[in-house]
């Protein structure tokens, strides 16, 4: 299980992210932390595998606990929560090689999506390709959630649309449409399973705008409504 340290000095904020990250998305164990300082000592006596932290704070702001972090550790990730949209302090952010900034109050879709960016599924097969190809998958993975076409994977690595399709099929023995579909399909069964998230939210992290186009590729392809795999398989 994944452990994450919440550094927030508002408890109801931190008790609601809390309950967020290991209840309703499921997979982490939350230690709380109400200080900048708080947050450095407990730090120091257990590396989380990622951080999440306000940046406005009493005491030491969010900002210089993450460049004390970073005098310690330059791999762990770090999230920043904000309540305001401020360039300066994003920029100032980024020197610090922040992971993610997200804006209060938290849309859990979005850090449900940022932290599946963050903690790729572990068990998914290794595939032997080129690097180039593998290459092409990393940015499916990476926008599954989102429109993803031909276009613009190809622009992405610089390649005819044509090839990159062709590709698929030397590659996968598959279309392009079929391996989107069956990643899509992946990540709502690992989310109607792993998460409490709603139907509605599984379908949007899983790049399907439409909750009822979802809802008949998911039966189509699978055989039982996203609702009934939830509850029966």
């Amino acid at each position: 299980m994944k452990e994450i340290l919440v550094v927030e000095d508002e408890a109801i904020i931190r008790q609601g992210l809390k309950i967020l990250l290991e209840q309703v998305i499921g997979g982490f164990q939350v230690t709380e932390a109400k200080s900048g300082e708080e947050g450095l000592s407990l730090f120091h006596q257990r590396m989380p595998h990622l951080i999440i932290t306000d940046i406005r704070m009493g005491g030491m702001d969010g900002l210089t606990f993450a460049s004390r972090v970073r005098q310690i550790s330059e791999d762990v990730p770090i999230i920043i929560l904000s309540g305001h949209s401020d360039f300066e302090y994003a920029r100032t952010a980024m020197r610090y090689s922040i992971t993610d900034y997200l804006l209060k109050p938290i849309n859990r879709v979005e850090l449900s999506e940022t932290l599946s960016k963050i903690f790729k599924d572990e068990e998914e097969e290794k595939i032997e390709t080129s690097k180039q190809f593998q290459k092409i998958l990393q940015y499916i993975n990476d926008h599954l959630s989102h429109e993803i076409t031909l276009k613009h994977i190809a622009d992405h690595v610089y390649l005819n649309p044509q090839y990159v399709g062709q590709l698929f099929k030397s590659e996968l023995n598959q279309t392009f449409t079929e391996y989107i579909t069956e990643e899509r399909l992946k990540r709502a069964k690992h989310l109607l399973k792993g998460t409490s998230l709603k139907v509605y939210e599984v379908a949007q992290l899983s790049g399907y705008k439409s909750p009822k186009h979802f809802m008949t590729v998911f039966k189509q392809e699978v055989g039982t409504t996203p609702v009934q795999f939830r509850n029966f398989s």
